[in-house]
């Protein structure tokens, strides 16, 4: 077993339907054992194969059918163009349906995500139909021996895939730095290009950021998740994750992001400074010794009490594909107390991160339809704090939000109190905890902060 398979080991709780009783450590060695483990999900490819079969009989059969010459003109009265079906048209239609299913049979696992670009591109490439390519291109038969043999081999694989993007990382680190180690991760990294500043005429001197200077930033993100156990998916919003923190947190300022996995901070020169949990680090060392044995030195150093203390602990995220609809929303001041947003999430209701992001906002006591959010309260912090970290706000360490009714239903259960009482809140805010308390209950409340005084 390499060191991956005993290192990292995700919970499989929320994992695709392929991958869900397939661990990183499965080797399959007959059929006698493999059978066993993926019966429901064989069930689910024996039923993509038979659907596929069933339309291609359709597809060939309405091929046939459009090559004579009366079908051609018929439809051409249909469609208001002159259409004539060609023998090349054809094996293009029967790529274009294979290649469907293919990619039907990969969203259901979650290898692609774990590929790096250049293996997921070349996947694609393989497994995309193209009708200008010559001569024809010709995708995989779509049986059940071919897709079963086909993802039981990239299931078997990601421990490599996982490898190589690790490898990868190492590789971008900046060389002339010394905080970076020749023979391995430390928790601290440095990499450079991040940014650079600009000034044109009319305006005043900025600093952009570059998205191959944060590559790296996003692929550790990337690893970390599959650390943390969470479904990989592909991150499209560092750069823009960056901007906005380092614009709200300021250049030279530790900002952490991915439930404490990952912390940075940007200079105005263009270097990152990127700390990674010491347990992670860890494992990413692991991984490197296994890809370049004699790289590590065998007497490596465990963490002191001191790095371990300094860091946060680590966290459970909500999904990527979920922070990053919630922090494209813009919520703008209605009046009266109340900010919206316009949103597709009810146009989107088919992807399960939609309706994540739905119950998030639900929970945190918008009120969701099918195209617009609306807030009682301000939700730009909260919305900030879910898109950096990765988890809802803690409600007892800062109030982001207002209680909900149950919590103020359930604490007016346990005072009992009555008409006459007398309460102190010694931190009022909304005054969200006493909606269910009768009216003739005499309260005191205290808030320092004026924005939250109700």
């Amino acid at each position: 077993m390499s060191s991956l398979d005993s290192e990292a080991k995700p919970d499989n709780a929320g994992h695709s339907v392929l991958a869900l009783t397939t661990s990183h450590s499965l080797v399959v060695s007959s059929s006698e054992t493999f059978l066993p483990d993926m019966r429901k999900e064989l069930g689910i490819i024996a039923d993509l194969v038979e659907s596929y079969n069933d339309e291609l009989c359709l597809l060939k059969h309405m091929a046939v059918q459009f090559k004579t010459h009366n079908h051609q003109k018929l439809y051409s009265y249909l469609s208001g163009y002159n259409h004539s079906i060609s023998e090349a048209d054809a094996l293009f239609a029967e790529n274009a349906l294979r290649s469907e299913y293919w990619k039907r049979v990969m969203a259901l696992t979650d290898v692609l995500p774990i590929m790096s670009d250049a293996k997921r591109n070349e996947w694609d490439k393989q497994f995309t139909a193209d009708r200008y390519i010559m001569p024809p291109q010709v995708i995989p038969d779509f049986t059940a021996d071919a897709v079963v043999g086909t993802v039981v081999a990239l299931l078997n694989d990601r421990n490599q895939f996982i490898k190589e993007r690790v490898y990868d990382v190492f590789q971008s680190l900046s060389r002339s730095h010394k905080t970076n180690k020749a023979f391995g991760f430390s928790t601290r990294m440095i990499t450079t290009g991040v940014c650079e500043p600009s000034k044109y005429p009319w305006q005043k001197l900025r600093v952009d950021f570059k998205e191959s200077g944060i590559s790296p930033l996003s692929e550790l993100r990337v690893i970390c998740a599959f650390f943390r156990g969470e479904q990989v998916k592909a991150i499209h919003n560092t750069k823009s994750l960056v901007e906005a923190l380092v614009e709200h947190e300021g250049f030279r300022k530790w900002i952490c992001i991915d439930g404490n996995s990952i912390r940075f901070r940007v200079y105005k020169n263009g270097s990152m400074h990127i700390d990674v949990h010491p347990d992670i680090a860890e494992r990413l060392n692991n991984i490197l010794s296994a890809i370049v044995p004699l790289a590590l030195p065998a007497d490596r150093m465990a963490h002191s009490k001191k790095s371990l203390e300094a860091f946060p602990v680590l966290k459970q995220c909500i999904d990527f594909d979920t922070r990053m609809q919630l922090s494209e929303l813009m919520f703008k001041n209605d009046g009266d107390n109340k900010w919206s947003c316009w949103t597709s999430l009810g146009s989107l209701a088919e992807r399960k991160s939609s309706s994540v992001a739905a119950d998030t906002l639900r929970f945190l006591g918008a009120t969701v339809t099918k195209y617009d959010v609306t807030f009682s309260y301000d939700p730009c912090e909260v919305i900030r704090y879910i898109g950096q970290i990765g988890e809802m706000p803690d409600i007892v360490s800062h109030q982001f939000y207002p209680s909900s009714c149950r919590i103020s239903e359930y604490v007016y259960s346990l005072l009992g109190a009555g008409e006459g009482d007398t309460l102190l809140e010694p931190n009022i805010g909304h005054a969200d905890l006493l909606k269910s308390f009768p009216a003739g209950v005499i309260v005191t409340g205290i808030e320092l902060d004026t924005r939250l005084a109700p």
